[in-house]
């Protein structure tokens, strides 16, 4: 009989500007749900003063805001230094790779994103737009799929098969679909950076706000959205 896993899913860290009960909220979940294997849907950094968008007056520079995120991600690290952990590569931490090609140098010669963020060995790296298999569910950062209300089951459908991703920060919980040939579900798993961080003031210009959570599948069959309590009070 083939072994099925408990998959733990973080998503969206965007460090320097990660959320400060992050850490314990995902040990946590980890613990309450005995999981075997993690995967982190992308964003571990946000690379703020890489951004094409407007940056906000007072921000780091950018080698003083990457020492920052470093700092923020080293307990993850050391807590996720063994196992088999899959990192998905997102719209943010691949601005490196997309300034270069700005500059007309190729990715190929750039150090490797997990040399560059500093990531543990037994990571296994997923470059954008990839996708992870694991029980037959398909997990993505999710930038290069549809979005609306519903971004996650969306994309289950087109792909025919259940979908776990990140990207969008006020998307979060399970949605299924069923016909007679398949029953699938969805999962936006939110995000779990910090809402009044100055790097994330961006948001304050929409109505709806990021939901701070987390997922977990189980046999690739059961998904369940984790929220952090008490994550979102203040936040406006």
């Amino acid at each position: 009989m083939t072994k099925t896993s408990r998959v733990l899913v973080v998503p969206d860290l965007h460090a320097p500007a990660i959320h400060p009960k992050a850490f314990d909220f995902v040990r946590q979940i980890q613990d309450e749900w005995q999981t075997d294997r993690t995967v982190f849907l992308g964003d571990a950094m946000d690379l703020h003063a890489m951004s094409y968008h407007q940056k906000e007056l007072g921000t780091a520079r950018i080698i003083d805001e990457v020492d920052e995120a470093m700092e923020q991600l080293q307990p993850f690290y050391d807590h996720f230094s063994k196992g088999k952990v899959d990192f998905l590569v997102g719209n943010h931490d691949d601005l490196i790779c997309r300034k270069a090609i700005d500059a007309e140098i190729p990715c190929e010669w750039l150090r490797p994103i997990k040399d560059i963020f500093g990531m543990p060995s037994n990571w296994t790296i997923t470059e954008r737009y990839g996708t992870v298999l694991i029980d037959g569910v398909a997990y993505r950062h999710g930038d290069a799929g549809a979005g609306g209300q519903t971004p996650a089951i969306t994309q289950a459908k087109q792909a025919m098969r259940s979908t776990v991703i990140g990207h969008f920060h006020a998307a979060f919980g399970v949605n299924w679909y069923a016909c007679d040939a398949m029953r699938i579900f969805g999962m936006s798993a939110g995000s779990l950076c910090d809402p009044t961080h100055l790097m994330q003031k961006y948001g304050k210009k929409y109505t709806k706000r990021p939901i701070l959570g987390m997922g977990v599948v189980l046999d690739g069959t059961h998904a369940y959205a984790e929220v952090m309590p008490n994550a979102n009070r203040g936040v406006k």
